[in-house]
């Protein structure tokens, strides 16, 4: 079977960097946060999205830990969905802050 794309690319801001984050599947251990996303939705309104990401990379998971909440990122990653609830995630293969474009 051909390799589909799932590739996506958001910005946002930090939100639940600190507490219990951890987890661990069939993939290794990972970190998980959420990405908050305030927008104006399609019928005018204002809307706010917490999107699930999870990094397995400790690189990026040292990087995680070292910032603050509400700091402005941007994500490169993958769209997935969890084996065992079928929760859709943001599987992060890369992140910076979102000044540093």
């Amino acid at each position: 079977m051909e390799r589909l794309v799932n590739d996506i690319y958001l910005s946002g801001v930090l939100h639940f960097v600190k507490g219990d984050t951890r987890g661990e599947n069939r993939l290794g251990s990972y970190f998980e946060f959420s990405l908050k996303r305030e927008y104006r939705d399609m019928d005018g309104s204002d809307r706010v999205d917490y999107l699930r990401m999870r990094a397995f990379d400790p690189e990026i998971i040292r990087w995680l830990e070292a910032q603050e909440e509400n700091t402005p990122i941007w994500v490169a990653g993958e769209l997935r969905s969890s084996l065992g609830s079928g929760r859709i995630y943001v599987l992060v293969k890369k992140v910076q802050v979102l000044n540093q474009l």
